[in-house]
C-alpha cells in the first residue's frame, strides 16, 4: 500500500502565530512554496497560504490571517483517503502529522502525479493497487464484502481477428459500461488485460445478482466485427480461516479464490461461479 510517508516533503518550513505576514510571504517566495504551516510550541495551529496573504497588510501578524484547525492526516494514510480529503475540504495543501507532530507536507499536484501511476491511461480505471486499499479499508471497518472477477471470453481472438485496435475500443466500452451499472459504493479497477476487478460491500448472494446483469449489459455491447461476453468469478464473506491480523494476505487471497472461479466459468460456459471458502462451487 502506497502512502503519505512515501510522498511527503519532510523538510517542513513552518512560522509561528506571531511572526508577521510579511516574514510568511518572504518565506513562502524564496522556497517557491503555496502555504506554511503555523506551529506553536510545536504543535500545529493552522496553515497560511498565498490566499490568506493576498490583500492583506503585511505588517499583521499570521495569527490574524492564517486557517486555523486545519485537515490533516497521518503518515500512514493511502493515497487515495487523503485525495477524499482533500477535495472533499477544497485544499490544495495537508500537513502530515505523527504523535503531535508535523512530519511532513503533500501538495495536491504531487499527490495527483503519484495517484496517474496507479490509473489505467486507456481505461482511466484504477490499477489493482487501489483495489487492495479499498478491500482493506472495507475489511477494517468490520464490513462483509464480495469480490468479482470478470474476464473477458477469448479476447486474444478478438485482436487476431479484427486488430488491437477494436480490441482496445472493446476494453474502453467495457469500462464505461462497468463505471455507468456499477453501484457507487463498489470500487472498480482495471486489473490486468481483459480483466477487471469489483469489490461490493456485502455478500456473495448480492454480487451475484449484479454479475448475472453485468454479464448480460457486457453480451449486448454492440461492436464491429466482435462479440463480447464474460466469464464472472465471485468470492467474498469475513474470512476468519486465514490471517486476519494480514489483511492484505486476506484480499489476495480472495481475489485468487474469484480468478479461480472465474476460470472455472469460462471452462464450463459458465456465467457466473461463486467460490465458497476454500471450494469453487457451481452457481
Amino acid at each position: 500500500m502506497t502512502t503519505l510517508r512515501e510522498i511527503m516533503t519532510p523538510e517542513v518550513i513552518t512560522v509561528t502565530p506571531l511572526d508577521s505576514v510579511a516574514k510568511a510571504e518572504s518565506l513562502m517566495r524564496h522556497y517557491h512554496f503555496g502555504g506554511l504551516p503555523v506551529v506553536e510550541n510545536g504543535t500545529l495551529i493552522g496553515i497560511i497560504t498565498s490566499r490568506d496573504i493576498r490583500g492583506s497588510n503585511v505588517n499583521r501578524l499570521v495569527i490574524d490571517v492564517m486557517t486555523k484547525n486545519p485537515v490533516t492526516a497521518h503518515p500512514d494514510v493511502s493515497l487515495w483517503l487523503a485525495k477524499e480529503l482533500m477535495e472533499k475540504n477544497l485544499i490544495e495543501r495537508l500537513p502530515v502529522i505523527e504523535n503531535n507532530i508535523i512530519v511532513g507536507m503533500v501538495t495536491k499536484n504531487t499527490l495527483y502525479t503519484t495517484l496517474a501511476k496507479y490509473t489505467d491511461t486507456l481505461t482511466d480505471l484504477p490499477k489493482a493497487e487501489y483495489l487492495f486499499q479499498e478491500a482493506i479499508d472495507f475489511l477494517r471497518q468490520d464490513q462483509e464484502i464480495a469480490i468479482m472477477f470478470l474476464d473477458l471470453d477469448d479476447f486474444g481472438c478478438i485482436n487476431k481477428e479484427v486488430g488491437h485496435e477494436i480490441g482496445n475500443y472493446c476494453l474502453c466500452k467495457v469500462a464505461a459500461l462497468l463505471k455507468a451499472v456499477v453501484p457507487e459504493k463498489a470500487c472498480l479497477c482495471r486489473y490486468a488485460g481483459d480483466e477487471f476487478v469489483l469489490i461490493l460491500p456485502g455478500n456473495n448472494v448480492e454480487a451475484q445478482v449484479l454479475a448475472y446483469r453485468l454479464s448480460e449489459a457486457i453480451a449486448s455491447i454492440k461492436l464491429p466485427g466482435a462479440k463480447l461476453s464474460a466469464s464472472i468469478g465471485i468470492a467474498g464473506g469475513r474470512r476468519s480461516s486465514i490471517r486476519i491480523n494480514d489483511l492484505r494476505d486476506m484480499v489476495s487471497d480472495l481475489v485468487n479464490l474469484a480468478s479461480l472461479a472465474s476460470t472455472r466459468a469460462k471452462r464450463e460456459n459458465k456465467q457466473v461461479v461463486v467460490a465458497n471458502g476454500w471450494q469453487v462451487v457451481e452457481n
